[in-house]
């Protein structure tokens, strides 16, 4: 048995060597790292310009440039719109971290087949160094699940379809389509006064939106409905691009609403205008607080966030109605009982 012993010792340790080193990956293949797309940093890139070829546009290319300017994106051509920055950052970050999935041919001849050629989604890319990147995005794959790509005069690569939905935007996409600027979390008061109605809704403690004591018209009603009405008027959008305040002529004034809230630990007080057009009564435009831009809304949607406390107080009213009703009822069950028990004991 003893002779055996230095064998079983020697087993053991190449045992125990080999866990080590499989739990270490000493036995696994470097996992190929994918190629990037473009190849570069968000802080190299100085402008953007997004090609559109659209049926609104009668096939003339749209042309919609992106810039940075003192550290902040800013939309130049075809107008100086207000861009929202958080879709602006995702674009970006789409744009960075896009992988090649795979090569499907290196040196192509026939671009149409792929669909980059004049019907290609296109990107030019200006960098900080004054290099130019022009990307092509063109058809789906047969898998249909990912997009033939085409970076400069290079080869046609796939890239993901899910990252390629991240990265063709339109000039719409990165647009800021949403007038009114608040948070729920921050409103102190609304104060709305229009042709349809006019109320305030007002929080009277410091809390959160939905632990917060809230009254409109001077009467309490649930922080949920006071949330809802909140969120009803700020998720509002509009479905076209917006205009300078100043090409509005000869509007009418619809209404007014004065936003109360608390920004960076400081009281501001925001007013919005709504104004229609003779030529246009279906519509309303509502200029922002600045009094800069004007966002077309579609009056309906406007009238359902004006009259929502209708809904609210309506609502109340049919609460303590069912309440009363209740109540009567107890209390004439209550009061039958009784009746009942007085003749029996009478007898």
């Amino acid at each position: 048995m003893r002779k055996w012993v230095p064998t079983i010792l020697v087993v053991i340790v190449l045992i125990v060597g080999w866990v080590y080193a499989a739990n270490q990956n000493y036995f696994r293949e470097e996992e190929a790292e994918q190629a990037k797309l473009l190849g570069i940093q968000t802080g190299d890139i100085q402008s953007i310009t997004i090609h559109d070829t659209t049926a609104e546009t009668s096939g003339t290319a749209a042309s919609s440039i992106l810039t940075l300017e003192n550290g902040v994106w800013q939309m130049v051509e075809p107008k100086s719109y207000p861009l929202n920055g958080y879709s602006v950052s995702s674009w970006l970050d789409a744009l960075i971290g896009a992988n090649q999935e795979l090569m499907v041919e290196e040196a192509p001849t026939d671009l149409d087949k792929y669909g980059l050629g004049t019907d290609a989604t296109r990107l030019d890319i200006k960098l900080k160094d004054n290099r130019e990147i022009k990307l092509a995005i063109g058809s789906q794959l047969p898998a249909d699940d990912a997009r033939y790509v085409r970076v400069d005069d290079g080869p046609v690569v796939a890239v993901q379809t899910e990252t390629i939905t991240n990265i063709a935007l339109s000039r719409r996409d990165l647009l800021d389509t949403t007038p009114f600027n608040m948070d729920e979390t921050n409103v102190g008061s609304l104060e709305w006064e229009g042709e349809a109605a006019t109320w305030m809704l007002t929080s009277t403690s410091e809390n959160g939106a939905a632990e917060q004591t809230w009254t409109l018209n001077g009467k309490t009603i649930e922080a949920t409905d006071a949330v809802s009405l909140i969120g009803k008027i700020k998720n509002l959008s509009t479905a076209d691009d917006v205009r300078k305040a100043s090409e509005l002529k000869n509007s009418v004034p619809r209404f007014s609403l004065s936003v109360e809230q608390t920004v960076n630990g400081q009281q501001v007080r925001d007013v919005y205008r709504g104004l229609t057009m003779p030529s246009e009564p279906d519509q309303i435009w509502v200029i922002t607080p600045d009094g800069q831009w004007a966002y077309a809304m579609d009056a309906t949607s406007l009238t359902e966030a004006e009259k929502f406390p209708d809904t609210i107080k309506a609502s109340t009213t049919s609460a303590e109605e069912s309440s009363t009703s209740a109540n009567d009822a107890t209390t004439s069950s209550s009061t039958d009982g009784k009746y009942v028990w007085r003749k029996i004991s009478d007898k």
